[in-house]
């Protein structure tokens, strides 16, 4: 019987990442599309070992996110559309 849980456990916690990633791909479009610019946004999840990052280009501007860059700024700031915005305005002059 624990071994059906742990396997509950484990495709609940790939859900959760899964719905998290969606997230942050979503709420990156949303934010870049408001400024009416060119951009290309990236994925990459090469496995399950490594974190997922986001290779983010704006115009001829272009920094990398990694979930674990993201988790730092959610820890200043536990609202993920904030995290986000503080993550952009940092790397790109085009959120100033």
């Amino acid at each position: 019987m624990g071994d059906c849980n742990e396997g509950n456990t484990q495709e609940n916690s790939e859900n959760d990442n899964d719905q998290w990633l969606s997230e942050v791909d979503q709420l990156l479009h949303k934010m870049i599309d408001k400024l009416g610019v060119a951009y290309g946004i990236v994925r990459e999840n090469k496995n399950l070992e490594e974190p997922s990052s986001w290779n983010i280009r704006i115009e001829d501007h272009k920094t990398v996110l990694t979930s674990v860059i993201l988790l730092k700024y959610m820890s200043r700031n536990k609202n993920i559309k904030e995290a986000l915005s503080l993550f952009m305005c940092d790397r790109f002059p085009h959120f100033t």
